[in-house]
């Protein structure tokens, strides 16, 4: 273990194995700080011994093509990679999910002319989805109503067709 200062710079250099940073303390943290930007000290993260979470107190910045992986297989990533951003999910359901009481999940996106409109919600406090937008459906993609697909609507490339077949239309 080597500990140096250049003139400039300073040091703690590990040559062989692992470098360990142990806090023995009960309830101890670890706590990385720096300077602030503007004369003072900030601290950036730490390692809390008491919730035994690592807490960021200053933006993490993952630089283009560096992926977050989540879960011990690494079973979800979020990367981007300076053109596109994606959320890949390797195992099990995605689930997006909102417990605020009434609240919705927004799906916005650029409307044309270069801002941003909310195409369609999952309203909380009415319980529907909402659609803000024109919806299209491709042909023979159909749009199924009832808990047995007893009502479709759809276009088969040729045809437009209402297809009831339970009850009266």
């Amino acid at each position: 273990l080597q500990i140096s200062h250049d003139g400039a710079n300073s040091y703690v250099e590990n040559i062989t194995n692992d470098l360990l940073f142990i806090n023995y303390a009960d309830g101890g943290d670890i706590i990385f700080k720096s300077d602030d930007g503007s004369g003072g000290v900030a601290t950036y993260f730490k390692l809390s011994g008491v919730t035994s979470k690592t807490i960021f107190s200053k933006t993490l910045n993952l630089q283009d093509s560096v992926s977050l992986y989540l879960g011990t297989g690494n079973d979800l990533q979020l990367v981007h990679n300076s053109t596109n951003s994606e959320i890949v999910n390797a195992t099990g359901n995605l689930t997006i999910k909102n417990n605020t009481d009434d609240g919705d999940i927004i799906f916005s996106c650029d409307d044309g002319s270069g801002g941003v409109t909310t195409y369609f919600k999952l309203d909380g406090r009415a319980t529907t989805t909402v659609f803000d937008k024109d919806t299209r459906h491709s042909d023979n993609v159909k749009a199924l109503f009832g808990g047995n697909n007893d009502f479709k609507i759809y276009h088969d490339a040729t045809d437009s067709i209402i297809d009831n077949a339970t009850g009266d239309l």
